[in-house]
């Protein structure tokens, strides 16, 4: 028989089955059953006046006439019911966000919680087909529509526009969406430079950018005027921080304990302490983050934020100082002598790597090397550390311990170390002196190569290295040679660790028994490069310590996998019984 005959191919033939290309109409032509609908709104009406008109009138919101238009494209198509519709309020599709990968990586992607799982839907078969408003609803961003554009191919299922005949199935109309999602993009960088532009103007007179924080009046005719009650709380906060050398931690718990209300209301917390030491508006100068800047300032950084004239000089604002400029800057001199001494933690303000919890970030799993994360097992009631899920980065997701135990355990090792490591002298060894001479020649060296970069730089403005010979190429190479070498100097530093400051046991015990969180994680990253968290016995038996690996610094240890059981044990050993 030959094969056009096999009766199962006959059978295929009846029932209308063939994978044969159909170039006319190809995958466009499905009517799916359980279509989803995208809408997107770039930010709602700020002003009340304006939203209260609309209400009165009964006019419709963006969402409700957006909702109209798709239903209507839907009906037209013949498309079944929309299984669930897809909504990003106040949302960018352009504003990019810089997110910290579980595994450590960072990536600046825009953050819209509706797009994401429309994409999911899709790719799950939950959803088997996309109606979106317009394209500049949809993505404005490439690489946005890349993602769309991949499931699409990948289920065979049509994404169409209400506003247009775009059906991104088709290559034709998706490469036609492509070119159009640059353009949109370059609409909305050209809106962002003219608004970013006319910010910085507004800063350079001494115009409050955006609302005014804790401390002043925020709104209304009195903008600017200062909160008294509000106020004293502010100074409070700069004169232990700076007189009483009190830690973040400390402050907030004296806050908290005189039931003093925070900025939203509640308690107050690590951040918001953080958030008013290092804002140069409390001492009545211009505070600038925007596009404009030559660096970017950084959350931990006060001086950063200051906007300063040609000459250097702070600029001064419109409302009223609550600390005066000396205080303020004393405030940023204490953090960044903390921050250098290891006392200070650097992590961001929120997400990924904030530090609530004691070993976040610092203990890692043997086996991939990822930091453990902490999850609350709400079946059992407890918390633990453990590595993330398979596929997230370079996890293995296999290791996790309970965090109570654990956190015991190091609290153990720490106190051990100060007693008999820290208490034999307070004086730097040949190795820390090695590290500091090693420090002060790389920071010597990369004086003389911001200096040279200074002078070619003054050179070629003023036209003098032109005279010489040199075009704009000879020049490029050089200062494309120079920056090089800053990198390298850059990462050689870090390499070197923070600045050691040698203080008495006496003193580094009493901050670790006294000290919360931030400041017992701190002396943690002074003093280990990390804790590595070898695989457990299985079964559900008792903790095992032996499991536990400090990497002392002072020690220079290297990493311990499975099957290096002496050395395991060695370092195991050093545990307080």
């Amino acid at each position: 028989m030959s094969g056009i005959d096999d009766p199962l191919i006959a059978q295929l033939r009846k029932q209308g089955r063939t994978t044969t290309l159909d170039l006319s109409t190809g995958y466009a032509s499905y009517v799916p059953q359980r279509p989803g609908g995208y809408l997107r709104l770039s930010m709602e009406d700020i002003n009340e006046e304006r939203r209260t008109r609309k209400k009165e009138t009964n006019r419709k919101t963006a969402f409700e006439r957006q909702t109209e238009d798709i239903e209507a494209k839907r009906k037209a198509l013949g498309w079944g019911k929309f299984a669930k519709l897809y909504e990003d309020p106040a949302t960018s599709a352009y504003k990019k966000r810089k997110v910290t990968r579980p595994d450590g990586s960072v990536d600046w992607v825009v953050l819209r919680p509706a797009f994401q799982r429309m994409l999911k839907d899709l790719l799950s078969g939950f959803i088997d087909g996309v109606i979106f408003y317009d394209l500049d609803r949809l993505v404005r961003q490439p690489r946005d529509l890349e993602d769309l554009a991949n499931v699409v191919q990948e289920t065979k299922r049509p994404a169409v526009g209400a506003t247009s005949e775009l059906n991104l199935v088709r290559e034709a109309d998706c490469n036609m969406a492509r070119i159009m999602c640059v353009m949109l993009l370059k609409q909305s960088q050209d809106t962002s430079r003219r608004v970013a532009r006319d910010t910085l103007g507004a800063a350079e007179v001494g115009i409050p950018i955006g609302r005014l924080g804790y401390g002043w009046v925020r709104k209304g005719e009195e903008v600017g005027r200062i909160v008294e009650d509000e106020a004293e709380v502010v100074r409070r906060i700069f004169r232990e921080f700076t007189e009483d050398s009190k830690s973040f931690n400390g402050i907030t718990a004296d806050l908290n304990a005189d039931k003093i209300p925070s900025p939203g209301g509640k308690h107050w917390d690590v951040p918001s302490v953080k958030t008013i030491l290092v804002n140069p508006r409390y001492a009545g100068m211009v505070l600038y983050e925007g596009s404009h800047r030559i660096e970017a300032s950084k959350q931990h950084d006060g001086l950063s934020k200051l906007l300063t004239d040609e000459k250097g000089n702070p600029m001064m604002g419109s409302w009223d100082a609550i600390v005066t400029p000396q205080e303020w800057f004393r405030a940023q001199t204490a953090m960044k002598q903390r921050r250098e001494s290891g006392e200070v933690d650097t992590t961001n303000y929120g997400g990924i790597g904030r530090g609530k919890y004691l070993l976040t970030g610092i203990v890692r799993c043997s086996k991939c090397k990822t930091p453990l994360e902490s999850y609350f097992n709400s079946k059992r009631g407890y918390h633990t550390y453990r590595c993330p899920s398979r596929g997230r980065g370079t996890a293995c997701g296999s290791t996790s311990r309970k965090m109570a135990p654990l956190d015991d355990l190091v609290d153990l090792l720490m106190k051990g170390f100060i007693e008999k490591e820290l208490s034999k002298t307070s004086d730097p060894g040949d190795a820390e002196q090695q590290i500091t001479e090693r420090r002060t020649a790389l920071e010597a060296e990369e004086q003389e190569q911001v200096q040279e970069k200074a002078r070619l730089e003054s050179k070629w403005e003023s036209g003098k290295l032109a005279d010489l010979g040199w075009s704009r190429d000879d020049y490029d190479e050089h200062i494309g040679r120079i920056s090089k070498k800053l990198r390298e100097i850059n990462d050689n530093l870090s390499a070197l660790g923070p600045v050691r400051v040698h203080q008495p046991a006496a003193e580094v015990a009493e901050q670790w028994n006294k000290g919360g969180i931030p400041e017992k994680r701190a002396l943690l990253k002074r003093y280990m490069e990390g804790i590595q968290l070898l695989p457990s016995p299985r079964g559900r038996g008792a903790f095992d310590a032996d499991t536990v690996i400090p990497l002392w610094r002072h020690r220079k240890n290297s990493a311990i996998v499975p099957g290096q059981t002496e050395a395991a044990e060695t370092e195991g050993s050093s545990a307080p019984q």
